[in-house]
């Protein structure tokens, strides 16, 4: 986490880093935007979240070399008319992700990217919308084999969002 902090502010430029407050008792889930720390007043509704967990401050979606490579997917997808959020995140207890995540926002379908995918590729329902995790673009900067993979995972998205 202090790693992130650090880009934040040296990288990105970022005077104040805010994260939101944690209850006793969280899992300590903390989710950001290009613009820092994510929390809405209001649940928000999206069709469709990316979220990025962060292991390293390298695998931020807001990284230049990471941004372009995602933006090209994005694209591939054809989301013009889709409302979408795109969230970096860090956590302690993956578990309890989708009931931190469901707390800021409700989507139809919830895209998971990690370096290590748990349920790889697989369209299951967790919380109030569908989950699916595959690898992430800075994962894929370094391995270009795993973009297939990729690839197929969010044509499982398109389908399930009618693209």
């Amino acid at each position: 986490m202090k790693d992130y902090i650090h880009y934040l502010q040296e990288v990105l430029g970022l005077q104040n880093v805010m994260l939101p407050a944690s209850e006793p008792g969280s899992t300590k889930a903390h989710f950001f935007t290009q613009e820092g720390a994510f929390a809405p007043t209001s649940v928000q509704q999206k069709e469709l979240v990316f979220l990025n967990i962060l292991t390293q401050a390298k695998e931020s979606f807001f990284l230049p070399e990471v941004r372009d490579l995602f933006d090209k997917m994005k694209t591939a997808m054809k989301l013009k008319n889709i409302q979408v959020l795109e969230l970096d995140c860090t956590v302690e207890d993956r578990s309890q992700l989708p009931s931190e995540l469901a707390q800021i926002c409700e989507s139809r379908v919830v895209v998971v990217f990690s370096s290590f995918p748990k349920d790889l590729g697989e369209l299951i329902f967790k919380g109030p919308g569908k989950w699916i995790e595959t690898y992430s673009p800075a994962y894929l900067l370094e391995d270009a084999a795993a973009k297939k993979v990729v690839w197929n995972d969010l044509q499982k998205v398109m389908k399930e969002l009618g693209l």
